[in-house]
């Protein structure tokens, strides 16, 4: 069953244009559509949307792009550290950046139903940093 929405679907050329709009290597561009952000929140940002996601709640692709967001912000926070000469600061937001990034491709791959049959187990980490977010 299809839930009820007010709003046009959205046409492939919209898609694209939205797409070609962000595709820059120039600046960071800022999406206006969710407020939400910062660097805080990673793991719990992406645990709520998964579990909306799980529940098949109404709230999943918004608490998505404010996942996204918080991802986004890392970086940006992690470049200004880099030009502040915070390196490790600078690393440690990439990391955990890139790390979410994954988290988010692993937890896709056990709801697509595509790849459900070929689940695996997660690799054992040699060494794992304190989470700042604890």
């Amino acid at each position: 069953m299809t839930k009820p929405t007010s709003r046009r679907p959205m046409t492939e050329r919209e898609m694209e244009r939205i797409a070609e709009h962000f595709d820059t290597d120039r600046e960071f561009l800022v999406s206006k559509a969710y407020g939400d952000g910062g660097v805080d929140g990673l793991l719990p940002r992406l645990l709520r949307a998964a579990g909306n996601q799980l529940g098949d709640g109404d709230a999943t692709v918004s608490r998505y792009a404010i996942w996204a967001n918080t991802v986004r912000d890392n970086i940006r926070v992690a470049e200004q550290e880099m030009s502040e000469g915070n390196l490790e600061r600078a690393r440690s937001l990439m990391r955990r950046a890139a790390n979410s990034l994954s988290a988010f491709s692993e937890l896709q791959a056990r709801f697509d139903p595509m790849t459900r049959p070929r689940r695996r187990e997660l690799p054992k980490q040699e060494h794992r940093e304190t989470n700042p977010e604890s």
